[in-house]
C-alpha cells in the first residue's frame, strides 16, 4: 500500500529539520486530497533557532505566516523528488498563500530539506 501522510510522520520530519535558516512558521496545505486522508490537510511546522520544534498534521486549512498550497497529488509529487517545489510555482502547481516569492527565496534551501527528509520519512511509514 502506498504512502499517507500521519502525525508520526510528520513529527519525525521535524526531528530531522535541524540547523537551517527557517521562519518561525511555516504552513503547507495539500487541497483535492484522497478521501481516506480526509479532505484538506495542512502541515505546519514552527521553528526557533533554526530547528523545527514543532510540527502538526491538521485536518483544513490554516495560515501560518509562510503559508503554500497545492493539490495533493502534486504535493506528494514535491515530497517524494518527482516535481521540484521550484519549477512547481510558476507552473502554478505550488502556490503562495501568505508571504511572497521574494520573502521565501531567502528559505530555499529549507524547501529542499523538507523535501529530502520528507521524502526519506515517507519510506519507514508505507503501509
Amino acid at each position: 500500500m502506498s504512502f499517507l501522510p500521519t502525525q508520526e510522520w510528520a513529527a519525525e520530519v521535524c526531528k530531522r529539520l535541524i540547523n537551517i535558516k527557517a521562519p518561525p512558521e511555516l504552513s503547507i496545505t495539500a487541497i483535492e486530497a484522497p478521501q481516506e486522508v480526509g479532505g484538506e490537510i495542512t502541515l505546519l511546522f514552527k521553528f526557533e533557532a533554526g530547528r523545527c520544534v514543532e510540527a502538526k498534521l491538521l485536518r483544513g486549512r490554516l495560515y501560518a505566516s509562510y503559508a503554500l498550497s497545492a493539490r495533493y497529488d502534486d504535493l506528494f509529487k514535491i515530497l517524494e523528488g518527482r516535481l521540484s517545489p521550484f519549477a512547481a510555482v510558476p507552473l502554478g502547481k505550488l502556490k503562495i498563500e501568505r508571504g511572497s516569492l521574494g520573502e521565501l527565496a531567502e528559505y530555499m534551501p529549507l524547501a529542499l530539506e523538507i523535501v529530502e527528509v520528507a521524502r526519506d520519512v515517507a519510506k519507514l511509514f508505507r503501509r
